[in-house]
């Protein structure tokens, strides 16, 4: 056998094989040496939902979800306008941007309070209609990895409006940031952008527990599936800048990414963990970030004493996210002189993908202390919004159902909906309460 006979079976089984991944032209230039047949750059293997990864095929693992994209619309070249200034070749400043926020909501119900002994039952009316948020800021990308946020809240009374936001993020590696100002620490789904907050507002145990913005750093890596967080802030929890005050508290988030094959669709799954540790106790500004000590509730005018000296803050759950459903599943815990806990769970459903949303939600949240649960009905939960009627318990429960219609994408959405609310006094004075409410409302960001 001649050394050519030895090396052609060899040539043309690497030559049949390049063609059926390759072009023709490639696989007849690696043929007469042309090429090296590791210079050529071959497809990545398509994943089939459902089957096992290989070294050869491609592993599950590396499947990457993408969020669903909006539909081109007219008003695309509104919300633009938005951006004054875009530039990625210059070295200062690559982007200008204004934001804003405007939510608008009416409720309409009223709350019932059982009688106690020579105390006749009562109803609470809560009809009601206000802005809840107006916020007015601006955006600014610079020097390529730092970007700027400010904003300023014009809505509710003076202990509520002022300097909601002014932050910097930048990024010192791939996927590695900073985080510094005055901003809003992670804790729970809920932390997120109220723009995209598909109900009425945030659920009552988070307005109960979790910090509003204040002065702190806070280092965060980023990963394809793992991303954890770890920072600190300041126990001032002043409507414009924050001084450091107190020793604060400290934040740890850790989130891990599922993304796997779920029948013909991709299924994201992401489970987090977040802790607070409040290093003031019953002396933090920010934690809680309400106070209603020498103040009475409206079922049964009870006397708030002091507000609860929350030292351990936990949330952990699940998001996910399949085509038109997602679901979000949420525990927390508060433990110090008062101990709380309670879990949310938040369905959503597209009837009509990127038009009608269907949205529920149920709240439990329960605690062995007699009034260490405090909630207002109605346009808001936020205590530290509006605290007037405000109603205490040590058993809660709400029942929410809704629609959305997204005029635009999630900048423009009007939202109505219908909510049971219970709540129960059995370690105070009995004054056990039921509500139903129905809401509706307008929010509009950009």
């Amino acid at each position: 056998m001649t050394h050519f006979d030895s090396i052609f079976p060899k040539q043309l089984l690497l030559f049949l094989a390049l063609v059926s991944v390759a072009s023709a032209n490639e696989a007849l230039d690696v043929l007469e040496g042309k090429k090296k047949a590791s210079d050529i750059q071959l497809p990545p293997a398509e994943i089939v939902p459902g089957e096992e990864g290989t070294e050869e095929t491609g592993a599950k693992e590396d499947l990457i979800y993408l969020e669903p994209e909006w539909m081109a619309s007219p008003a695309d070249a509104v919300w633009s306008r938005a951006i004054l200034f875009e530039d990625a070749a210059n070295p200062w400043v690559q982007q200008i941007a204004i934001a804003g926020m405007f939510d608008w909501q009416a409720s309409y119900g009223k709350a019932e309070v059982e009688a106690v002994a020579a105390t006749a039952a009562k109803n609470i009316d809560l009809d009601n209609t206000r802005t809840r948020r107006a916020r007015l800021g601006a955006r600014l990308r610079a020097f390529r990895n730092t970007d700027l946020e400010a904003s300023v809240e014009l809505a509710g009374d003076n202990d509520y409006n002022g300097i909601e936001k002014l932050s910097a993020r930048t990024e010192i590696a791939p996927g590695t940031s900073v985080q510094y100002g005055k901003f809003r620490p992670t804790f729970s789904p809920e932390s997120n952008d109220d723009a995209y907050n598909p109900y009425p507002d945030r659920s009552m145990l988070t307005h109960m527990l979790a910090p509003g913005p204040s002065l702190g750093v806070m280092f965060n890596q980023l990963g394809q599936v793992w991303d954890y967080g770890f920072g600190w802030f300041s126990s001032d929890a002043s409507p414009n800048i924050p001084s450091i005050e107190g020793n604060g508290f400290l934040a740890f988030n850790l989130c891990r990414t599922f993304v796997e094959p779920s029948g013909k669709s991709v299924m994201c799954t992401r489970w987090h963990l977040d802790y607070i540790h409040n290093l003031d106790g019953g002396g933090s500004g920010s934690i809680p970030r309400y106070n209603l000590a020498g103040k009475r509730s409206a079922n049964g005018n009870q006397l708030v004493a002091q507000n609860p000296a929350f030292r351990h803050l936990f949330s952990t759950g699940i998001s996910i996210d399949q085509g038109d459903f997602s679901f979000t599943g949420d525990f927390k815990l508060a433990k110090g002189d008062a101990t709380a806990w309670g879990v949310t769970l938040s369905p959503t459903y597209w009837l009509i993908p990127g038009t009608v949303q269907l949205v529920g939600r149920y709240q439990y949240t329960g605690s062995d202390e007699a009034g260490s649960l405090v909630s207002t009905l109605g346009t808001s939960s936020d205590l530290a919004f509006d605290d007037s009627p405000f109603f205490i318990g040590d058993e809660f429960h709400s029942f929410y159902l809704g629609a959305n219609l997204h005029l635009y994408q999630n900048q423009m959405t009007l939202m109505s909906g219908f909510e049971q609310v219970i709540i129960k006094d059995e370690q105070g004075g009995n004054f056990n309460t039921d509500a139903a409410i129905w809401h509706t409302g307008a929010r509009v960001s950009f």
